[in-house]
């Protein structure tokens, strides 16, 4: 009985080893990158049948990006799913569990992700507690060899990635094998440089903006009125995505709903919002002079809910 009991006891041993196995998915497509009316996106496929996983990386703006994996490896059980790109980040980036509008499979979202070292998002988390601290006050010049040293720490970080590692499960991590991201990822920012010369944005000018575009406090141009009647009967909610270009003198020149809902009553309501009232201090170079550029910003359509319920 004691042999039977022990080899029993190294069999579920085994069992527990192999669930605990990393699902590792290769690469099943070349890198695309989508220059689309809106946005850039950078796209590639990884495994093969069911196992087939998405990789999509989609910017609307220099220094803004998103991350959407879809797949059914990706099945997870809980509403927030953390990933890092081994190994060179140290922080999870925390993602909201989805489905794919296309067929349903098991999808997972990262707004805002961070393509950079623990240190470095450690020093930007300072910053941006330093313009928490003084949120009426516009934030001093920026140090343009800073910035252009921050550019260097990313491309220094994208060229080092093996991996992005997927928790959807924490006992089964999904690991994409991406390779290192330093070529995809020139392509990907080219493709934003672009994107600003569509709109009217030069590129190179903005790189010498030591100002950029600031308002003390955008969201006072919303109120709880603004919410669509319709909509706020029914309960639906939404987060709005736009982009704005911003002439010399501050002022809103253009509003483009960057939104993923498709529910043009909140996008029209957001634009027309910020076109009506909205004025900002206009982005500077470092010799005091102003200069067109854009803005970003999400707007948040959310119903309060009693918290008993």
């Amino acid at each position: 009985m004691r042999t039977e009991k022990l080899i029993a006891i190294v069999v579920s041993a085994q069992l527990l080893m192999a669930a605990a196995q990393p699902v590792r998915l290769q690469p099943s497509s070349q890198w695309v990158l989508d220059y689309a009316e809106n946005s850039c996106r950078l796209i590639r496929n990884f495994g093969e049948g069911d196992q087939q996983t998405k990789l999509a990386l989609e910017s609307e703006a220099p220094g803004t990006m998103d991350m959407l994996v879809v797949g059914r490896p990706l099945q997870s059980f809980q509403e927030e799913v953390p990933a890092k790109f081994e190994p060179v980040q140290g922080e999870m980036l925390h993602g909201r569990a989805a489905r794919s509008t296309d067929n349903g499979d098991a999808a997972v979202f990262w707004s805002r992700i961070d393509l950079r070292s623990e240190e470095a998002a450690d020093r930007a988390e300072k910053e941006a507690a330093e313009r928490r601290a003084h949120p009426g006050q516009r934030p001093p010049p920026l140090n343009l060899a800073v910035e252009v040293q921050k550019k260097s720490e990313r491309q220094a970080f994208v060229a080092a990635v093996k991996d992005l590692e997927i928790d959807a499960r924490h006992s089964r991590p999904v690991i994409l094998e991406t390779g290192s991201l330093a070529m995809p990822i020139k392509a990907f920012d080219q493709c934003s440089r672009d994107s600003l010369r569509d709109w009217g944005v030069d590129p190179d000018v903005e790189d010498k903006i030591v100002r950029p575009v600031w308002a003390p406090d955008p969201k006072a141009w919303f109120t709880a009125e603004d919410y669509p009647r319709g909509m706020a009967v029914r309960g639906e909610e939404s987060v709005v995505k736009v982009r704005l270009l911003v002439d010399a003198t501050g002022r809103v020149t253009k509003c483009t709903s960057l939104s993923h809902f498709r529910m043009p009553e909140f996008n029209q309501v957001v634009c027309d919002k910020f076109m009506q009232r909205a004025h900002f201090e206009p982005a500077e170079l470092a010799d005091g002079t102003k200069v067109p550029s854009y803005y970003v910003n999400r707007i948040v359509f959310r119903m309060e809910r009693n918290a008993g319920r």
